[in-house]
């Protein structure tokens, strides 16, 4: 019944680079971040920005401030240089908007929104939201949060997930199956 999102020519096709889940940019906040998400960070070329990931910073810079202003102050430095350093933002538009609300329609995604009963996170549904950003413009996401994008990419065929701190695809390297249609190495 929902097995398949069907999109427009229209569709901007990023293939050739990452969608970065919250997690992956977060890791640069730290003091020593991954050494594999840095090399991944600094190499890889069109790297996006997610709206979600934008939401999900803001929730919890906001959320830190009472318990911890001092980090949130920290934090709120790395969120306006991460802003700062041009990296394009996949806005939610209406064709993302609609795949997000298939997604969320779907009962077999229903926990990546609904948070389980003394869960530390609230979910709202970001990695069904990056997930439609991927499908509407045909590009992998680069996440360490796998099992759930996994989880979508079994109802809903992603265009990749891959792992920077492991250096992994968890689906099909979509550059690898380009070049093996078009016979080149």
């Amino acid at each position: 019944m929902w097995s398949v999102l069907i999109f427009s020519r229209e569709h901007i096709s990023m293939a050739a680079g990452y969608i970065l889940d919250t997690c992956v940019l977060s890791e640069t906040s730290r003091a020593r971040p991954h050494p594999g998400v840095v090399r991944f960070i600094e190499t890889a070329s069109n790297l996006f920005i997610p709206a979600a990931a934008i939401m999900e910073f803001q929730q919890g810079i906001t959320q830190l401030c009472s318990r911890d202003p001092v980090k949130a102050v920290q934090l709120t430095r790395w969120y306006q240089n991460l802003m700062t350093l041009g990296m394009p933002i996949l806005e939610t538009g209406k064709e993302v908007a609609e795949a997000w609300g298939t997604l969320a329609a779907d009962p077999r995604l229903r926990n990546l929104i609904v948070s389980h009963p003394g869960a530390k996170r609230l979910r709202h549904g970001q990695d069904l939201h990056v997930a439609a950003a991927a499908l509407v413009h045909r590009t992998p996401i680069a996440t360490f949060n796998t099992r759930d994008f996994l989880l979508i990419h079994t109802c809903y065929p992603l265009p990749g997930i891959y792992n920077p701190q492991t250096d992994t695809w968890h689906t099909a390297d979509p550059l690898e199956a380009s070049r093996e249609r078009i016979g080149t190495d």
